[in-house]
C-alpha cells in the first residue's frame, strides 16, 4: 500500500518549521483541516492559517513552511483517537514528533484509547505494527467492536395448501367453471398440520466503548389453531384429531368435520347449525338458515336464505336473495352470482356478477368472466376491486368503494395502549409475586391476603398474557392490512358506464361518460382515471 503524505514540525536555528513529506503514487494528501487540527491538539501558539493553507495548494514543499520563531518546547508523537457512530471501530492517526519530541510507547497509545472511552476490542497487533513502521497520515483500525449474532425470526411451515382463495377457471367462451374450485382441503385424523421453527432473538455484541450492541428485532411467531387440533408437548407441531377439512384464516389454523346434506335445505331439514363444514347437495330455501364454524358449500342455488360461515362460503349456482337473503363470512366467498342479497365478507369475494346487492368486504373483489358486471346496490372493501363491466344502460344506481383505512389505524393504536396498560397490570403482578415468594424462600410469615394475591395472581396471570398475545396479533394483522392496501384501485377491464358512483377512500366521484379499459386511484383530493 502506497504511504500517504504527511507532515512534521522541526526545529532549527530557535525557529519552528513545518516539512511536508508528499505521497507516493497512489498515496492520498492530507488537508489543510488536519493541520490546523493537529498544531490545535498541541495548542500551538498564534500560526497563519493562511500561509498555511497557500503552503499545502501550491504543492511546493521543496522548502519547509517557517510557522514561528523563537524556542518552542518539542512535542511528542501524538495520535488522534475516532469512534463510528455505533461504536463498531476505533480509528486512530498518528502524528510524528518534532525536533527532540519523544516517540509514543505501546502503554501510550492504550492509554490514549482508554482516555477516549475504547476499553473493548483493542487490537494490539495493530499497535505494534505501527511502531514497528510509524506510518503517518493514515487512519489505523486500533479496536473493533464484538458483533452481535444476529437471530432470525420466527417461522411457520404448514403441511397443507393455505391459499384461501377459490380460484374458478375461465372457460373458452369467457364464462366461469365453479364446478372445481379446490377450496377444499382434506385431513385426516392424526396428519401434523404445521410446524413452528421458533425465533432465535440473537446475541447483543460489544462496541469499543464497552456498550451493549443490540442484534436486528425478530418477528416472534406462535402455533394459533382452533378446536379439533392437538399441540404438541414441546409446542413446535400441531395435529388434527379428526378427519375433515382444514383452513387458515388469518393465521389460525381450524380443522373441522363436514355434515352433508343430500338434497334441499327446506322444511324437511328445518334451519342448520353445525361445529364443522356443511356442504348442501341442492338448494337453500328461502326463509332458511345454516350456521356453520367451518365451511359452507352450496351446489344449487340460495335463495333468500341466511348464510353464517366462520370460514368460508362456495355457491355454486348463486343467490337470488329477493331483498332479504344474506351472506356472512369470516373467510372468502365464492357464488356463481349474486342478486339482492346482502353480503358480509371478512375475507375475499369471487362473482361472475353482483346485481342490485350490498356488499362489504375486507379483501379483493373480483368480478369476472365474459360478463364480469356489478350493477346496482352497493360494493365496497380495503382492497382493490377487479370487474368486467361496471353499472349499465339502464342507469341503475351503482355505487362501488374503496374504504379508508382510517378506522384499522384508530384500531392499531387503541390496541397498543390497550397492550401497554395489560403489560403494566401484569408487570405489577409479578413485583408482588416476586416479593411474597422472596419472603417464602426466607422462611418468613405470610399474611392470608398475600397467600390469596399469590393464588389468584396463577390465574390471572395466563390471561393477561393471552390477552397481550392475541392483542398483538391482531395489531400486526392490522398493520400488514393496511400497508397492503395502500394502493387499492378500482380496475374495470371493459366498460363503466355513466352515472356509476366511485369512492376512493372518502373521496368521490360521479362517472358522467362510459369509458373503458381503466383504473380509478385515489390523487389527493381527487378521484383519478388512468388506463391500464
Amino acid at each position: 500500500m502506497a504511504a500517504n503524505g504527511y507532515f512534521q514540525l522541526l526545529h532549527e536555528d530557535g525557529k519552528m518549521w513545518m516539512k511536508v513529506f508528499p505521497p507516493e503514487e497512489g498515496g492520498n494528501m492530507f488537508t489543510v483541516e488536519d493541520v490546523m487540527n493537529y498544531l490545535d491538539m498541541i495548542s500551538f501558539p498564534d500560526y497563519d492559517e493562511v500561509a498555511i493553507d497557500q503552503y499545502i495548494k501550491n504543492l511546493e514543499f521543496d522548502s519547509p513552511l517557517l510557522l514561528k520563531e523563537g524556542e518552542i518546547i518539542p512535542e511528542s508523537e501524538r495520535c488522534s483517537v475516532s469512534i463510528t457512530p455505533m461504536g463498531e471501530r476505533a480509528f486512530v492517526r498518528f502524528y510524528p514528533p518534532s525536533t527532540g519530541g519523544a516517540s509514543l510507547t505501546e502503554e501510550d497509545i492504550i492509554s490514549d484509547l482508554k482516555h477516549a472511552g475504547v476499553c473493548h476490542g483493542i487490537k494490539k497487533k495493530a499497535i505494534r505494527h505501527f511502531l514497528e513502521h510509524h506510518e503517518y497520515g493514515r487512519e489505523y483500525i486500533m479496536a473493533e467492536a464484538t458483533p452481535p449474532v444476529q437471530g432470525y425470526s420466527a417461522k411457520i411451515q404448514y403441511f397443507f395448501d393455505i391459499n384461501t382463495t377459490a380460484k374458478p377457471k375461465l372457460k373458452e367462451d369467457g364464462s366461469v367453471d365453479f364446478h372445481q374450485l379446490g377450496n377444499i382441503k382434506s385431513v385426516q385424523a392424526g396428519d401434523k398440520l404445521a410446524t413452528l421453527t421458533p425465533a432465535y432473538r440473537g446475541k447483543a455484541g460489544v462496541s469499543v466503548l464497552g456498550k451493549p450492541i443490540p442484534p436486528k428485532k425478530v418477528k416472534v411467531r406462535h402455533l394459533r389453531f382452533g378446536r379439533n387440533i392437538t399441540l404438541s408437548e414441546d409446542q413446535l407441531h400441531i395435529y388434527s384429531d379428526v378427519s375433515g377439512h382444514v383452513t387458515l384464516v388469518e393465521d389460525m389454523v381450524m380443522v373441522s368435520n363436514v355434515y352433508h346434506v343430500p338434497a334441499n335445505v327446506d322444511s324437511s331439514t328445518g334451519d342448520i347449525e353445525h361445529k364443522g363444514t356443511v356442504e348442501v347437495a341442492g338448494n337453500v330455501n328461502t326463509g332458511f338458515a345454516i350456521k356453520a364454524e367451518g365451511d359452507i358449500i352450496v351446489n344449487g342455488v340460495v335463495e333468500g336464505a341466511t348464510l353464517i360461515s366462520g370460514g368460508n362460503i362456495v355457491l355454486k349456482r348463486g343467490m337470488q336473495g329477493a331483498d332479504r337473503g344474506t351472506l356472512e363470512a369470516e373467510g372468502n366467498i365464492t357464488a356463481k352470482f349474486l342478486e339482492n342479497s346482502k353480503v358480509v365478507c371478512k375475507g375475499s369475494l369471487r362473482s361472475d356478477a353482483i346485481l342490485h346487492s350490498q356488499v362489504s368486504c375486507q379483501e379483493k373483489i373480483e368480478v369476472l368472466g365474459k360478463k364480469g358486471q356489478i350493477n346496482g346496490g352497493s360494493v365496497k372493501t380495503y382492497a382493490d376491486i377487479c370487474v368486467t363491466n361496471l353499472g349499465s344502460t339502464m342507469g341503475a344506481a351503482t355505487k362501488i368503494e374503496i374504504i379508508s383505512e382510517k378506522d384499522l389505524i384508530v384500531r392499531t393504536n387503541d390496541l397498543k395502549e390497550e397492550i401497554e396498560e395489560t403489560e403494566k397490570a401484569l408487570q405489577k403482578i409479578e413485583q408482588i409475586v416476586h416479593k411474597v415468594k422472596q419472603k417464602l424462600a426466607k422462611k418468613q410469615e405470610i399474611q392470608p391476603e398475600q397467600k390469596k394475591y399469590l393464588k389468584n395472581a396463577t390465574i390471572e396471570k395466563p390471561k393477561l398474557m393471552k390477552q397481550i398475545r392475541e392483542k398483538k396479533d391482531e395489531r400486526e394483522r392490522l398493520l400488514r392490512r393496511i400497508e397492503k392496501n395502500k394502493k387499492a384501485c378500482i380496475r374495470v377491464d371493459n366498460v363503466v358506464y355513466q352515472g356509476v358512483e366511485i369512492v376512493v377512500k372518502d373521496v368521490r366521484k360521479i362517472q358522467h361518460e362510459s369509458v373503458s379499459h381503466c383504473r380509478f386511484v385515489r390523487d389527493g383530493a381527487d378521484v383519478k382515471m388512468v388506463g391500464l
